[in-house]
């Protein structure tokens, strides 16, 4: 009986190895470090409450605060979209590893941690036709490099810290700050998770000459941020990367990419768990069918890339504008959106994920819909 062997313990990872388990497959996960919980700070965890909707993921005991929206700045423009209704939830990420390692256990998943599998095994594993190889190891992923998939070209390299001991006045306002001077190829941002803990971070291009922690002492230093810092203290910094285009290919043979390891992943924000998720799930479907009915498991790729393909290159393109047009594109982009009535537009209709479900609503009903 064909198996499936997924590498990555991540949320993506853990949420594919439960919707296989649940459809009957058998699934083995392996985790190189000792808890799926150790290093998951270094994400941050801003999740929409509709993308959580859609693909069922069990976050409850993770959630640290709930977010109505966010105020955007750029230069001396600024937009400030906020929802009557909750927009998303700040998740603690160490948490909600458990709980998705929890749900996928309870399925029936057998996950193995502390194991990292050599190329050598891997290549073992893929000989032996009875198995299916998935990649969820991120964005520098050993299974990709093993198989020779294309490489990730575009990538967002980013630094965060967590201030506690400040005062936030909109504790459920999300601050992002444009500027090419310190985070040229992402943003500036804040994140708050009570009324005295924050996380600050910034992302920028990796091909900028400049490291993440420099440019965070910039962005620190710039006097940007909406928040006022003095008296807080660092509780923990992290550093990561981040892909925002995806694999050319995501599927040689019985082996396949998903999540950050595939480049699923938001370009506007960086965000991976709600497209990853949902690629898993058509992944675990494209599995199922490959052992039941041997369908090629190349289904996945042309299934994944037409269902969400189309709003991962949104993303990108909104991505690549406010990455090209500065400080002054910015503002005047800021100004045309207020006279057309899109801070209350995004506030009633704006999704997170889904720019093609706003463009449309937008289209057919107008700002005033």
């Amino acid at each position: 009986m064909k198996r499936v062997i997924i590498v990555g313990g991540g949320v993506v990872g853990l949420h594919l190895a439960r919707r296989l388990a649940a459809l009957s497959i058998e699934v083995e996960l392996h985790e190189s470090k000792g808890s799926v919980s150790e290093g998951a700070e270094r994400a941050s965890g801003i999740v929409s409450i509709r993308g959580l909707s859609k693909i069922g993921l069990d976050y409850k005991g993770s959630e640290q605060n709930v977010l109505h929206g966010a105020y955007l700045k750029s230069g001396n423009g600024k937009l400030r979209v906020r929802s009557k209704e909750p927009m998303a939830y700040v998740l603690d990420r160490p948490k909600l590893a458990k709980a998705c390692e929890r749900a996928a256990r309870a399925a029936g998943a057998r996950i193995i941690l502390g194991s990292r599998l050599s190329r050598d095994e891997l290549v073992e594993l893929a000989d032996d036709n009875d198995n299916i190889i998935v990649g969820a190891d991120g964005a520098v992923s050993t299974v990709a490099r093993t198989f020779g998939f294309p490489s990730l070209d575009d990538y967002i390299l980013t630094y965060k810290a967590e201030y506690t001991g400040v005062r936030i006045d909109e504790t459920d306002m999300v601050g992002l700050y444009f500027s090419s001077e310190f985070a040229h190829g992402l943003f500036g941002w804040h994140v708050p998770y009570s009324e005295h803990t924050v996380e600050i971070g910034l992302g920028i291009d990796q091909r900028r000459k400049l490291t993440s922690k420099k440019a965070f002492d910039r962005f620190i230093g710039s006097g940007s941020i909406g928040i006022g810092l003095s008296g807080g203290r660092i509780a923990g910094e992290h550093a990561s990367l981040i892909p925002i285009s995806a694999r050319k290919v995501t599927v040689k043979g019985n082996v396949a990419l998903v999540g950050d390891a595939a480049g699923q992943v938001k370009a506007t924000t960086g965000g991976g768990i709600i497209y990853g998720c949902l690629c898993a799930e058509t992944l675990a479907k494209a599995a199922k069918e490959c052992i039941d009915g041997g369908a090629g498991l190349d289904a996945y790729e042309k299934q994944w890339r037409k269902r969400y393909g189309r709003d991962l290159g949104l993303h990108r393109i909104a991505h690549s504008y406010y990455s090209k047009a500065g400080e002054k594109g910015l503002e005047r982009t800021f100004r045309i959106m207020k006279a057309l009535g899109m801070e209350g537009f995004l506030g009633k209709y704006g999704d997170m994920d889904s720019p093609s479900a706003i463009l449309k609503r937008f289209l057919l009903g107008g700002s005033s819909a």
